[in-house]
């Protein structure tokens, strides 16, 4: 979104995986997101005023991936010199080229680097030179991307009202959006770039649009829209009520993004991201002229709009236990789980943080030598998961490595979601909770019948010498890849990335919201 990097028209954002690490780094496709290959500053006014053009860069994984832990971009500003001023934040500036650190805390809200723009003192229309981008993200090269500024050129903003509230699962809705060239040029085409999370999705198809979805809940469905108009500077046109957004059952807390932009070379690779696309069929997508004169104080600097919406909705969270046998001082796997049977996602784009939790209590006599990666230890025996948003058909496994430790007959421990205000969308309870039976037979002959572990006093899963406390981590949440469909967490829990996708969300955004668990989907 163009709040972020968690939803960017670049998401994000966003949004299932375990967050990456030097293991998996060679999977990985990490790319600086938001900077456009065109990018046109209004010259010096003649009472001198400088307006600014702000965008934001970030990097993010093309595919879906988990956030970097940390990156570098250098602008190299030569090039520019005596055509443009840039401001960047955080960065360093020295020797023609700022250089910009950035460390990420939380994957889902992704820092970006803000650069302002505006138009040398001396220069004049139609001056421009390239910005050159460089970098790494987790000691990896970004590959890297240019930017032509020109002073003057065209500019298009965007403008739009809300979409409309009180929508249901069924509905369609014009999407109330409108453009302006406040540019000194005119702009020989036009690109819209259109973003629907989970629960919507484009109303119609047409044959100068082509589209794309997405496992990422924050960037389900994609569209990419060109159109073969002249937009002279000064002129507006908006979106006809052909296109329209529909509400589809999966539907929630939804959001739409819209971005536009001239039609300029690379651009069209540049707002795809590496993502495949399909054309569509039908028939064509036509703007509209705005009636009379047209005075553009509706509009300000910004190339993207955006409009949420929420509506009335259920999802039902069901739990899995298991029953397990063996011998005392086996190691054993229970592999519970946890399913949303629908038909609503669980989440919102806006807040995608922590919304519910998985509770695992183990009866005396069992203990945990492997937890599922993201869970941790509670107090009293308990071991909690915590959860983000979770896909309208998301599955996902929790694998917990125990030792038998005592003779067991007929013990039990217990799975149970807990969902706290989340419980209101979930109308079904009587499957939140699933009991764990245990019972054991003979002792192994390695078994030590003298140790007497007790729950929560075993290793915890991964390479880590103890198990965190909730009060040590940010809720035991966090961004990370996004698997395709057919692919099962075999290590629990892991999110996207609103954001960052929420992620991410924006054609270049900057942003994100707090860690979250999210999980590979069955």
């Amino acid at each position: 979104m163009a709040r972020g990097v968690l939803f960017p028209l670049a998401l994000i954002a966003a949004t299932a995986g375990g967050l990456a690490g030097p293991a998996d780094a060679q999977d990985r496709t990490m790319s600086v997101t938001g900077l456009p290959t065109q990018i046109a500053v209004t010259p010096v006014l003649q009472n001198g005023v400088k307006q600014p053009r702000q965008l934001t860069l970030s990097v993010a994984d093309s595919t879906d991936g988990p956030a970097p832990r940390e990156y570098v971009l250098r602008l190299d500003l030569g090039a520019l010199k005596g055509v443009v001023d840039i401001d960047a934040k955080p960065c360093d500036v020295a020797a023609g080229q700022a250089t910009c650190r950035i460390k990420v805390t939380d994957p889902d809200r992704v820092p970006g680097v803000a650069l302002t723009l505006r138009a040398a003192t001396g220069s004049q229309a139609g001056d421009s030179g390239v910005l050159h981008v460089t970098g790494e993200a987790d000691g990896r090269a970004l590959k890297a991307v240019d930017a032509t500024v020109q002073v003057g050129g065209a500019n298009l903003v965007v403008a739009g009202d809300r979409l409309p509230t009180g929508l249901k699962v069924g509905d369609t809705a014009p999407i109330p959006v409108s453009f302006r060239n406040v540019g000194s040029a005119s702009a020989s085409g036009v690109l819209m770039a259109f973003r629907f999370t989970e629960g919507s999705k484009p109303a119609r198809r047409f044959d100068n649009c082509e589209y794309s979805e997405r496992s990422s809940f924050a960037e389900k469905r994609s569209a990419l829209c060109a159109f073969d108009v002249d937009v002279p500077p000064r002129t507006e046109f908006r979106l006809p009520d052909d296109a329209a957004v529909e509400v589809t059952a999966a539907a929630l807390h939804e959001l739409v993004q819209v971005d536009v932009y001239p039609d300029a070379p690379g651009m069209r690779e540049y707002l795809r991201r590496g993502y495949p696309y399909e054309r569509g069929s039908g028939p064509q997508l036509k703007l509209r002229g705005t009636d009379g004169p047209q005075t553009g104080e509706r509009y300000g600097n910004a190339t993207s709009w955006e409009s949420t919406y929420y509506i009335t909705n259920t999802a039902d969270l069901s739990v899995t236990g298991a029953d397990i046998s063996g011998k005392v001082g086996d190691e054993v796997v229970a592999d519970l789980g946890l399913r949303n049977d629908g038909p609503a996602w669980l989440g919102d784009v806006q807040d995608p943080t922590e919304f519910a939790s998985l509770h695992v209590e183990l009866p005396d006599g069992v203990s945990v030598v492997g937890l599922p990666k993201d869970c941790l230890r509670g107090g009293s025996g308990e071991y909690v998961c915590p959860l983000g948003p979770l896909d309208s058909d998301a599955r996902l496994s929790f694998p917990f490595k125990l030792k038998l430790a005592k003779p067991l007959k007929d013990a039990h421990g217990k799975i149970q979601v807990r969902q706290a205000e989340w419980s209101r969308y979930d109308t079904n309870p009587s499957n939140d909770s699933a009991p764990i039976g245990f019972s054991t037979t003979s002792a192994s002959p390695s078994a030590d019948p003298s140790t007497d572990p007790t729950p929560g006093t075993g290793a915890t899963g991964g390479n880590t010498g103890g198990e965190p406390s909730p009060s040590a981590t940010s809720g035991g949440a966090h961004s990370g890849d996004e698997p395709g469909d057919g692919d099962l967490a075999s290590t629990g829990a892991g999110t996207v990335t609103w954001i960052a996708a929420l992620a991410v969300l924006l054609i270049g955004g900057g942003i994100a919201a707090r860690a979250v668990v999210r999980r590979r989907r069955a």
